[in-house]
């Protein structure tokens, strides 16, 4: 080797660079090489990441964004077209049912009510004078009937005296004939009796016709009085004295604040943490802190086909009122279930065998971790195999309802598969614990 040095010395500057060059790096490789046959600084211990377990609820409560309205909502509208006399409220005041809101002008309403006054006096008078021909036919039609009566007599006595010889034959004839004529007077009266009492049938029918036209265009008129149609707070105007409204034009608009409604929207992911009936706090911004508790009322049976979210109305007692319209207001549902044990699903992974960066758990109730101990007084950590029943599932975390203890650290990841007795050297990411057992390591 020496010889070699010389020869190169003797070359010049560049000649020893270069062999400064080669002699490094074989020095490097044969350092590399000694670290790869020598135990690392864990003795051969499996990194690993670890964690706590701890309590604390699968999913965080969700909270909707929605806006106040009253419960119930009215347009107070014009039912006839005319001119807008007078408004007795305006925004903000308190109504009642069927309190006088406001009136337009009646005038070609009281026309309509006096021209079928006039109408159902005409047929009154109408049917007056048929039941007087009702009368006056019967009368004709008793008299008919004594007339035929009285011929008949007649007949049958000229009858018998022509067959003893006292009478003629001829005036015999002639008494019956009136005897018939006598009868089919009777006849006639009768159908003028019938005549008669039609024509009083259809005079009643007129008048019931005219006492109906009468009511409507008393009803028609009194809608010329505008009403609330429920007890509330009035909303807003859209009219003013002197205007001309038309029929169906809104007028007012009242609301019913003796209870108030949120309506919000909720993905359909999230529906299952709503059921109606359920209590839920509701903080609106105006109030600051304060909160409301309100009841889920109705829930949409149908989602929005492109968002995918699914409406539904939250209800506030608001004896008060002191709640309005259009506030924002922030509904929160809770969890709705206890604090767990929680455990993030990669340790069932690698309960599995699997490396911890891939596959999926179990889906079964039951599954397998890797509790770390030890590693107190400078000892090396193992692993122990702890079976372990699981619960619900949601954002890479698992409910653990037995098999692990709050606190207990927990294999989530590990480079290699592990067993019972297993020595492990938790990474810097582990969570912090007794001197040697995490945080110490390097990977």
């Amino acid at each position: 080797m020496r010889a070699v040095m010389d020869g190169f010395l003797s070359r010049g500057p560049f000649a020893v660079g270069l062999m400064l060059l080669l002699t490094h790096g074989a020095c490097s490789r044969g350092e590399e090489g000694s670290q790869k046959g020598a135990p690392d600084a864990g003795n051969g211990a499996v990194a690993v990441d670890v964690k706590e377990v701890q309590r604390g609820r699968l999913r965080a409560p969700l909270t909707l964004v929605g806006t106040t309205q009253p419960v119930q909502e009215v347009a107070v509208r014009a039912r006839v077209e005319g001119h807008l006399e007078t408004l007795t409220v305006d925004v903000g005041d308190s109504v009642s049912t069927d309190q006088e809101l406001g009136r337009q002008d009646p005038t070609l309403l009281d026309a309509a009510v006096h021209e079928a006054e006039a109408a159902l006096a005409g047929a009154r008078a109408e049917a007056a004078s048929a039941e007087a021909g009702v009368a006056q036919a019967k009368s004709a039609l008793e008299q008919s009937r004594l007339a035929a009566a009285q011929a008949e007599v007649e007949a049958r006595r000229y009858e018998s005296l022509a067959e003893r010889g006292i009478s003629s034959r001829q005036e015999a004839e002639q008494r019956a004939t009136a005897a018939r004529t006598a009868q089919q007077a009777v006849q006639a009266a009768s159908q003028q009796v019938l005549t008669q009492q039609s024509l009083a049938t259809a005079a009643q029918s007129r008048i019931r016709a005219q006492e109906a036209l009468l009511a409507a265009a008393k009803e028609r008129r009194s809608f010329a009085t505008l009403r609330s149609p429920l007890s509330g707070r009035v909303m807003a105007r859209f009219h003013s004295p002197g205007d001309v409204v038309l029929a169906g034009a809104e007028v007012l608009r009242v609301g019913d604040f003796s209870q108030v409604e949120v309506a919000v929207s909720v993905s359909e992911l999230e529906l299952s943490r709503v059921k109606p009936g359920q209590k839920v706090p509701v903080r609106i911004d105006a109030f600051g802190d304060t909160s409301f508790t309100g009841t889920v009322a109705r829930v949409s049976p149908q989602a929005d086909p492109v968002s995918r979210l699914v409406p539904l109305e939250v209800v506030l007692e608001n004896p008060e009122g002191r709640i309005g319209s259009g506030l924002l207001a922030r509904v929160r549902f809770e969890n709705g279930v206890q604090e767990q044990l929680l455990l993030l699903e990669s340790a069932l992974i690698v309960g599995l065998g699997g490396p911890g960066d891939g596959g999926q758990p179990a889906p079964s109730a039951e599954g397998r971790v890797f509790v770390v101990k030890g590693g107190e007084s400078g000892s090396a950590p193992q692993v122990e195999a702890r079976e372990v029943r699981v619960g619900a599932r949601a954002d890479g975390q698992a409910e653990i309802l037995s098999g692990l203890q709050e606190g207990e650290r927990v294999v989530v990841r590990s480079q290699r598969p592990l067993q019972s007795g297993t020595e492990v050297r938790p990474s810097a990411l582990s969570d912090s614990g007794p001197q040697g057992v995490g945080g110490g390591g390097r990977e």
